[in-house]
């Protein structure tokens, strides 16, 4: 009937058999991946962030630091697009916004709720309970 694995055969299916556990290990042991999402509450913050490819700044704005240009800037998730910064909020609403490259002002993609500013533009919400 058939023959066993010749020597280069059972050499090629130990290597692919060890790449395949050694990639499995790899992929436990790296921490989960960061994605954006709506503002997420952790022990006395809350976690903003953005997915901006190709931004060099981008700084959280909101009523929570009284729409100050600079005064929260985000930082880039090491090895992706993914921007990311804590802050401390009260318990309440907060309205914010996004400054890419110090010029554009964007909308959250993803907040709990989205209200319109009086100015045109369209704010998230984060509710802090």
């Amino acid at each position: 009937m058939g023959r066993g694995l010749n020597g280069l055969g059972r050499a090629l299916l130990t290597a692919l058999i060890v790449a395949m556990l050694l990639s499995g290990f790899w992929a436990c042991a790296r921490p989960p991946a960061m994605t954006p999402s709506v503002p997420k509450p952790l022990a006395g913050a809350v976690r903003f962030t953005l997915l901006a490819p190709g931004a060099t700044q981008v700084f959280l704005v909101g009523s929570f630091n009284g729409w100050a240009n600079k005064a929260t800037p985000m930082k880039i998730v090491e090895g992706s697009s993914l921007w990311s910064v804590d802050v401390p909020l009260a318990e309440g609403e907060h309205t914010f916004m996004y400054l890419i490259d110090g010029v554009r002002w964007m909308t959250p993609p993803q907040a709990e709720e989205f209200v319109t500013d009086g100015f045109g533009q369209t704010n998230g919400v984060v509710i802090v309970r």
